[in-house]
């Protein structure tokens, strides 16, 4: 093993151990699943080992860590949108239970939908901050560090992200009461 090798498995591990379990925390705030966010954290790991060795000792890995593990994350979400289980204890005992389980999934997709779409209104930077905030826990000061922003721009995205929902949620509140009035038979 040659000596870059060495000094580029030794940055690899010390990286590794210092940024998988916040990696997998993020993962797991955008999957809701815990065996599937370790699951995507460590397939990011290995593209980084094998396809972009240059990024470790620099500062834009964080960086590039929390934009492939969140794409990681939209790409399973994207694959698992089709796929709904129902275990046996929770499968519908009747034909009224499975039309209100019916029901009660649309209304949770519409609500992912509105999310999606809130959250899609964001610029990167900014929805980065807000899920590292709100999603993920972490204080501002930690997402700075990560991030490693200072804290003033952590508080300074936070505050757009708010003003973008606030007007996101009067824009769709507003089409929302409009429709009730175009719609025939209400």
């Amino acid at each position: 093993m040659s000596r870059q090798d060495t000094q580029r498995s030794v940055l690899y591990k010390e990286f590794f151990q210092r940024e998988y379990a916040p990696a997998c925390r993020y993962a797991l705030s955008l999957l809701g699943d815990a065996h599937e966010a370790e699951d995507a954290v460590q397939e990011v790991f290995v593209k980084l080992w094998e396809q972009k060795p240059e990024l470790l000792g620099t500062e834009g890995i964080k960086y590039y860590l929390l934009t492939s593990v969140r794409n990681k994350c939209i790409s399973l979400l994207r694959t698992r949108k089709g796929r709904t289980v129902v275990f046996a204890e929770q499968a519908p005992d009747g034909p009224d239970d499975y039309i209100t389980e019916i029901q009660h999934r649309e209304n949770a997709t519409a609500q992912e939908r509105k999310l999606a779409d809130a959250l899609g209104q964001l610029p990167p930077a900014c929805k980065d901050v807000f899920l590292m905030v709100k999603l993920h826990g972490l204080s501002y000061k930690q997402a700075a560090e990560q991030l490693e922003i200072s804290v003033k721009t952590v508080e300074n995205q936070m505050g757009k992200a708010l003003r973008i929902f606030r007007e996101y949620a009067q824009k769709v509140s507003m089409v929302a009461y409009l429709f009730t009035f175009l719609t025939p038979g209400l």
